[in-house]
């Protein structure tokens, strides 16, 4: 599975931007608040700056020009020591927001099995290297912009530089590593460059609904049928987005389930209520949740299911959490809610 940070680390790999430590003193004449690290990006998260061997936290530091504002000027003649990271093109804030796009673009409109939106967290972890080549020729692109303005030198000595060849360069690897990114979503049908491919279910001339497609089963096999949980077609809309917290469960058949819940506010003067339905607008309950209060005041609670209700559950539900002001009935929202996944039970 493909994580952030592993992303960030393929990338810098893929640029050939890797970190490196530095540690430089300078003298302080007190009266100057700005000093310069005389290196740039750097990472400001690990940076240490100490005046005299003291840690001094009361300062300021601008990751892309590797400068560092006091609040106040260091002493005269102290010895201000700045040790930390740096890097060779980009920062982590720019470096992530050029993965952000890559993650967006890569994943825009991609739907898993169940119908949700394919995040970093369920993406499969085939797929972290053409997104880091994804995110790499996003970066390279930004040097290109750069390398754009410069221009070729001539004196008039008949000396030349080429400064417009590294824009040149740039853009031959900008090329390479797109078509690199190219070959590979063509060959495993992702990102950018998959093949979509509909199947044609048949769909009810009653109700205008799709036909559940079932999963196809040995002759000897006498468990009930399995829904085929294919993936939803977006005919070119956007996935349908969740106004609440999204949060699935997963449980076993027959075997009791709790799980305790951590709310941002106080619970005192609210009612928790929390079902499982097939569906979201199912007239029937498959299970009521028993609600357990350990701290109203710091919004604690646990929701639990005994085995008997688990015992039936489909491989598939939906699940929400209500909370109502026990004063006000109909001040309700939905806090959190997803889908309810439960894995079959074999030992009965």
């Amino acid at each position: 599975m493909a994580t952030n940070s592993s992303i960030i680390d393929r990338v810098r790999l893929e640029l050939g931007d890797q970190p490196s430590t530095f540690d430089v003193t300078v003298q302080g004449n007190g009266t100057a608040v700005r000093y310069e690290t005389g290196t740039y990006p750097l990472d400001g998260a690990s940076l240490t700056v100490t005046v005299n061997g003291t840690v001094n936290t009361a300062c300021a530091v601008e990751e892309r020009t590797g400068v560092v504002t006091f609040d106040a000027p260091p002493a005269d003649g102290s010895a201000v020591r700045f040790k930390g990271t740096k890097y060779r093109y980009f920062g982590a804030v720019d470096l992530q927001k050029f993965i952000d796009s890559a993650i967006a673009e890569h994943t825009h409109n991609r739907t898993d099995a169940f119908g949700r939106q394919i995040t970093i967290a369920t993406m499969p972890g085939v797929e972290e290297y053409p997104l880091s080549l994804l995110g790499a020729i996003k970066a390279l692109w930004a040097l290109a912009t750069d390398a754009a303005f410069d221009i070729d030198i001539n004196a008039p000595d008949g000396v030349a530089i080429p400064r417009s060849e590294r824009y040149r360069q740039l853009l031959e690897q900008i090329a390479a590593l797109t078509e690199q990114y190219k070959d590979i979503c063509s060959a495993l049908n992702i990102g950018l460059w998959r093949i979509e491919v509909f199947n044609l279910r048949r769909v009810s001339k009653m109700s205008g609904r799709l036909i559940p497609v079932y999963i196809e089963r040995e002759i000897d096999d006498n468990s009930p049928p399995q829904r085929a949980f294919l993936p939803t077609n977006t005919y070119g809309t956007e996935p349908f987005p969740m106004t609440y917290t999204e949060y699935d469960l997963k449980m076993t058949q027959g075997d009791a389930f709790s799980i305790t819940l951590d709310f941002d506010f106080d619970l005192s003067i609210y009612n928790v209520k929390a079902q499982v339905r097939q569906f979201a607008q199912s007239q029937t309950i498959a299970a009521e949740f028993t609600v357990t209060v350990i701290d109203a005041g710091l919004g604690k609670v646990t929701l639990s299911l005994t085995s008997t209700q688990t015992a039936r559950f489909p491989l598939k539900q939906v699940w929400d959490v209500q909370i109502t002001n026990s004063s006000a009935p109909t001040d309700t929202h939905t806090a959190l809610g997803g889908f309810v996944f439960t894995h079959p039970q074999v030992t009965q």
